[in-house]
Order: structure tokens, then C-alpha cells, then sequence
């Protein structure tokens, strides 16, 4: 017996008058599954730079953790990239910042620290013609991702980004 594509299902559901419930009842399967696959069909893929943030906010690597830690509370951010010479050489977030105050790190010493002294790894990077889900694993694992293209970055993606495929 020959499947039908997935793009038939609902125009066959429906030339038989049935309900998306009832094709679940005679499938065996829950009207939401059938709502899902008829809905993934019209879905096209969305790619990383449909979602990316292209105003790409960052620490140069060689401020001092105190300038880092007031640009971020100004600009609003909870982790930014770090750069140096152009290049991502890392990245700095508020807990490795608080990190360091509850270990005992006092304001002042804070004004001697240099972000490269204490940042994190860069965040990775990824095409920005490639499908959202791989941006979306990699943020299961790092708080951003960096978005290039032709080896220039042109964005960033964040959980937040994500949200705009709602």
C-alpha cells in the first residue's frame, strides 16, 4: 500500500469530509499529532539569519571587568561576546561577574581585572543560511550563538530570538 505525500493529507482529509479528530480516531493517533503534521508541511524551515539580532553588541577583551560589568547593566545584557582586533576571543556573562564578587572580589579589584583576564570561551558560530534547530541545540549549551556570513558577522541568536518563531 503506497503512503500518500505528506502534502496530500489534508486536502484527502477533507475531500472525505473527515475531521482532523476523526483522521486521528481511524489513524490511531491524537488530533494534535494530525494538527502537527499538517501544520508541518506549510512550515518552511527557518533559517538563522530570520531570527538573528543583527546589531551585535560586545566587550573588548582588554576594558576592565568593572567597564564590562557598567556596559552591561546600561546596555541591558545579561552575556555579551568579547572581541579583540575584530576577532571573538571570548565572551563574559554576569554570573562569571558575580561569580567573582561572592568569591571575595572587591570593586576596586574589579577596576584592575581585564575582561580577558577572566572571560569564558567564545561563543560558537554558525552560518546564517543554516536552519534554525542548529542554532537552537547549540543554545542548549552556550548562552549565545554568533552569526556569520562569508566569514563576517552579521548577527547574534539568543533564547530570547527564538521566541520572535512564535
Amino acid at each position: 500500500m503506497m503512503l500518500p505525500d505528506i502534502d496530500e493529507i489534508p486536502r484527502m482529509r477533507k475531500m472525505l469530509g473527515l475531521t482532523q479528530t476523526a483522521l486521528g480516531k481511524l489513524a490511531g493517533v491524537s488530533q494534535s499529532t494530525v494538527v502537527k503534521v499538517e501544520v508541518r508541511r506549510q512550515e518552511k524551515k527557518a533559517l538563522v539569519d530570520q531570527v538573528q539580532s543583527r546589531k551585535v553588541e560586545f566587550i573588548d577583551a582588554k576594558i576592565s571587568l568593572e567597564d564590562a560589568a557598567s556596559e552591561m547593566r546600561r546596555k541591558k545584557f545579561s552575556q555579551l561576546p568579547v572581541f579583540h582586533l575584530g576577532r571573538s576571543v571570548g565572551s563574559i556573562s554576569d554570573k562569571t561577574i558575580t561569580d567573582l564578587i561572592l568569591a571575595g572580589k572587591e570593586p576596586r579589584e574589579l577596576a584592575r581585572i581585564r575582561v580577558e583576564d577572566v572571560m569564558d570561551p567564545p561563543f560558537p558560530q554558525i552560518d546564517a543560511k543554516a536552519p534554525v534547530e542548529l542554532a537552537a541545540g547549540l543554545l542548549r549549551h552556550y548562552n549565545a550563538v554568533i552569526v556569520v556570513s562569508r566569514g563576517d558577522v552579521t548577527g547574534i541568536v539568543t533564547k530570547s530570538d527564538l521566541m520572535k518563531l512564535l
